[in-house]
């Protein structure tokens, strides 16, 4: 049986009520999936989402996740340096609705592996700036205009792909406007956050005028434009 049939099994399992055949099905996938085909990565993190839709119907799904998470928790405070396993905790945090759970498990990482913890840093960005804890997202995050203007090049760059595909690149330009946007407002977040409102407002018409596409450029401002709000007071 291939990864990808026990994967259909056990949706169905979820879907026919049968609770327990569905919970052993992903905690088999999410676990093992990878060991027979690494391409299946993006579905299982698919997965976690649907396992969080169990557990509302069946308590124990949410018990193991958490126990899952746990495990990977406790293996990288204990010195394994996978940034996977970051990866993992963040997107099961995610799916719970509890990024305050992997703000706080950041710092316990930086008290014990604070190297490793750097290199996770960028990851853990959003429930940093989400917690409000603005001092430490603005010590850990890269200097502003090199990394949007940076951001601007990747953009570009991927609506240029986008546009030489055959079929409609209408959602794909739409999530890579998102990306941008997102990661531009956490930056002006940020800044803001920490008392530089005028910085905050240049990088923002920076983020704009770096976009050559007038199109692409007239989206990013009318987003960025209903996105942006004072940040709450920081933490000190």
């Amino acid at each position: 049986m291939t990864a990808l049939t026990r994967f259909s099994d056990a949706e169905d399992a979820m879907h026919e009520g049968r609770h327990d055949d569905a919970l052993q099905g992903f905690i088999w996938f999410y676990q093992h999936a990878l060991d027979e085909d690494p391409s299946l990565e993006e579905m299982r993190y698919y997965l976690i989402g649907m396992w969080v839709e169990l557990g509302r119907a069946y308590p124990k799904a949410l018990d193991a996740l958490r126990t899952i998470r746990g495990d990977k928790a406790k293996a990288l405070l204990a010195g394994e340096n996978d940034r996977e396993l970051f990866w993992d905790i963040v997107i099961i945090d995610s799916e719970l609705g509890d990024t305050a759970a992997t703000y706080q498990f950041y710092q316990a990482l930086a008290d014990a592996s604070p190297v490793f913890a750097a290199e996770c840093a960028l990851i853990a960005m959003p429930a940093i700036v989400e917690a409000q804890d603005y001092a430490l997202a603005a010590k850990l995050m890269p200097p502003a205009e090199p990394f949007v203007r940076e951001m601007a090049r990747v953009l570009e760059q991927d609506i240029a792909a986008i546009k030489q595909r055959a079929f409609s690149h209408a959602p794909q330009r739409r999530a890579e406007i998102t990306t941008y946007v997102t990661e531009v407002q956490r930056v002006l977040t940020v800044l803001a956050g920490n008392g530089e409102p005028d910085e905050a407002a240049r990088i923002k018409t920076l983020a704009v005028c770096l976009i050559k596409s007038p199109s692409v450029r007239r989206d990013v401002a009318a987003r960025l434009s209903k996105r942006s709000r004072p940040p709450r007071s920081s933490r000190r």
